[in-house]
């Protein structure tokens, strides 16, 4: 992108965050989403969130 005279690439160099902080083991154990979760999501996507949509009072059933 490019910038107008004078102005720095600065605040654009701050919106790219590639760091990553890993949860402690003690926050992940009690964690309500675990890799079985992800794993059923990554099986299948529609299927996930039928059965995710299920756990939710309708008063009309989605489509």
């Amino acid at each position: 992108m490019s910038q107008p005279d004078g102005q720095s690439n600065t605040l654009d160099n701050l919106l790219t965050e590639s760091r990553t902080f890993p949860p402690s083991e003690e926050f992940a154990a009690q964690a309500n989403a675990t890799s079985a979760l992800y794993a059923a999501a990554d099986a299948d996507r529609e299927a996930f969130w039928a059965e995710q949509a299920d756990r939710l009072h309708w008063d009309t059933k989605w489509d």
